[in-house]
């Protein structure tokens, strides 16, 4: 071998990455998000392919994103049916699994990408073996506030817990690895972690799947990280007049199913009790509130998980004449108990302050 050969620069092995774009009657934002995504592609290190996955668009949707994106370096992929945000992205992750990518990024249309992003997402996966999941600190697109950055579960109060200031999650990730969780708006996933602990559980079909992931990933020996430096703004709900009937629904079905599933041991008693307790109590808050179709889609979400329902949302179906009669008996009882401990505390909480059992 010459010397020549010998001082020739060695080639660089660039991770491969496929970016994973969800469209769902949302032409406009995806392009929005596509147009990020451009900027941020051109500067990563890394190999990267944006596939956006039309998700069962209504035909005219589907016509217009198809047109916009043929002169983009995007692939186009088109389902016939709605599979939900867990089934669209398994798409995804069979597709990197196959094809042999390093990781994939999982990116809600609604978001959009700052420069740099990938670049910080990329470096904290390379910096810790370990690391299955990372997520950027996702800010409101409206005023750039803090939305989301470090998460954990209380399991004793069967409640998430988000830190929203930076410092304290720098620690909190740093001292409680195990505990970490992030939502799914923009997260890098590692494919060897995703081929160990399976893809999104379609179950679910929207919610509860970035807990769910990112405690299959913990029970696998594998963490979950927030690149503190890296950023991607996203839309956030702000009243509950924005939440559709299909939501309502399945948080409260998901909810009770991720936390059957993955609640500790030490935290199990009674736990199914607490858990319908808690989503008809909700849904009484929901008709003292005057929100009788929510209150409809809570029981039913509720039902369902009881019934082992799972799938895309049921919630346009008339519930169930002994439910409601059962939901009208609890309102009664927590209106007992809630004037009960008003008594006893001289405080003057209103209802939906007090706590079911």
């Amino acid at each position: 071998m010459s010397d020549a050969t010998l001082n020739l620069p060695q080639a660089v092995h660039l991770p491969r990455v496929l970016v994973s774009i969800l469209n769902w009657n949302g032409t406009a934002k995806t392009l929005t998000c596509l147009d990020s995504v451009k900027n941020e592609v051109a500067v990563a290190p890394a190999e990267v392919t944006t596939l956006v996955i039309d998700n069962g668009s209504r035909s005219e949707e589907a016509a217009a994103l198809s047109e916009a994106v043929a002169s983009r370096d995007v692939v186009l992929e088109c389902l016939p049916h709605n599979l939900g945000f867990t089934g669209g992205h398994n798409v995804a992750i069979e597709r990197a699994i196959r094809e042999g990518y390093d990781y994939i990024w999982l990116l809600n249309n609604d978001s959009t990408v700052e420069i740099g992003t990938l670049r910080e997402l990329v470096a904290e996966l390379q910096d810790h073996a370990r690391c299955g999941a990372v997520s950027p600190v996702l800010r409101d697109i409206h005023d750039g506030r803090i939305a989301r950055c470090v998460n954990y579960h209380d399991w004793h109060k069967r409640k998430p817990r988000w830190i929203l200031d930076i410092e304290e999650a720098r620690r909190f990730q740093d001292e409680h690895p195990e505990k970490v969780w992030v939502d799914g708006t923009a997260v890098l996933y590692r494919v060897q972690a995703l081929q160990e602990t399976g893809p999104l559980d379609d179950r679910l079909f929207a919610y509860y799947d970035d807990d769910d992931i990112a405690m299959r990933l913990v029970k696998h020996n594998w963490t979950v990280r927030c690149a503190l430096n890296a950023t991607v703004f996203h839309e956030n709900r702000q009243e509950l007049e924005e939440f559709p009937l299909y939501l309502i629904y399945l948080l409260q079905r998901n909810e009770m199913l991720f936390l059957d599933t993955h609640t500790p041991p030490a935290h199990r008693r009674l736990l199914r009790l607490k858990l319908v307790d808690k989503a008809m109590y909700d849904a009484v808050r929901y008709r003292e509130y005057g929100r009788y179709t929510y209150s409809d889609a809570a029981l039913l979400g509720m039902w369902d998980y009881v019934r082992g329902r799972f799938g895309p949302p049921a919630h346009g179906r008339k519930v169930p004449l002994l439910l409601r009669a059962a939901c009208m008996l609890a309102q009664r009882v927590y209106a007992i108990k809630n004037a009960k401990a008003r008594k006893a505390s001289g405080a003057g909480l209103a209802p939906e302050q007090q706590q079911s059992t």
